[in-house]
């Protein structure tokens, strides 16, 4: 039962409320030249870096690593790059996490049988972050982070084509435009 529960949680990570509600921020180094980058891997973590947090815990699992690097190998394949296990120009890594968080809607004064009054909801907010280093340097080059509500009740069938919509749209501008 434990593993079934670790299953749904980490699936829900990523099975944002739908892709409409994601936001997804991105920075860069203005600085880089991405067209000389044409290669790339996956930077493995050492299991002794990993969280003593038991919700962090809970989203690190081989079906949810699959999902996600599926999905960013397909973008960046689209873009044109190649994965290169033995001289990769750049290294990739992802990290997901949850918070949990309140909402308060104030809907103000009202008159009669129309008062006002206060919405609070909770709920857990899921983020995944995609990072590029460059291999030589070993410096950040590209950082996208995707945030949403998390789904109450997540489907694992559908894990994988959320993920893939996520990514994508975390992908959507890279590589960034010279110059810019």
């Amino acid at each position: 039962m434990k593993s079934l529960s670790v299953l749904f949680a980490s699936a829900a990570v990523l099975v944002l409320m739908g892709c409409s509600s994601v936001s997804v921020t991105t920075d860069y180094d203005h600085e880089a030249n991405f067209a000389a980058y044409k290669t790339f891997e996956w930077m493995t973590v050492s299991q002794d870096v990993v969280s003593a947090n038991v919700q962090s815990t809970m989203f690190q699992n081989s079906l949810l690593d699959k999902r996600v690097k599926s999905a960013v190998n397909t973008q960046l394949t689209a873009k044109g790059m190649t994965e290169n296990a033995t001289n990769p120009d750049v290294f990739l890594m992802y990290h997901t996490g949850t918070q949990q968080k309140v909402s308060v809607t104030d809907y103000g004064y009202g008159y009669g049988r129309w008062g006002g009054g206060t919405d609070v909801q909770q709920y857990t907010q899921g983020t995944m972050i995609v990072d590029i280093v460059d291999a030589k340097t070993k410096q950040l080059l590209w950082r996208s982070a995707a945030t949403g509500a998390l789904a109450n009740q997540p489907d694992p069938a559908s894990a994988a084509e959320k993920i893939d919509g996520i990514v994508q749209q975390m992908f959507q501008n890279y590589p960034p435009k010279p110059g810019k």
